[in-house]
């Protein structure tokens, strides 16, 4: 009798320590991926930042094009004016 409750606390003391060192190894598991949510979150971050900045830039270009094409346009005009005024006296 005394056999069997001696390999029994034997048993029951190896499944603890299995149970310990597989848990152990879950927790480092979690902490890892933890780790890369907040690298992964501090990217997305910093990507939306560029992503605003070059929707800015974009607006910015988008203007000035409007505005270039409007004094092109404003300019040509005038030229095409002039240029017919020049020969007919020419």
């Amino acid at each position: 009798m005394e056999k069997v409750r001696l390999e029994s606390d034997t048993r029951l003391e190896l499944l603890k320590k299995e149970y310990e060192g597989e848990r152990n190894v879950f927790l480092a598991r979690i902490a890892a991926l933890e780790g890369k949510v907040k690298e992964q979150a501090e990217q997305v971050t910093k990507m939306n930042a560029q992503l605003e900045k070059a929707y800015g830039q974009v607006q910015q270009i988008a203007v000035k094009a409007v505005e270039g094409s409007s004094a092109v346009k404003s300019l040509g005009g005038g030229q095409q004016f002039g240029g017919d005024a020049g020969r007919g006296q020419g």
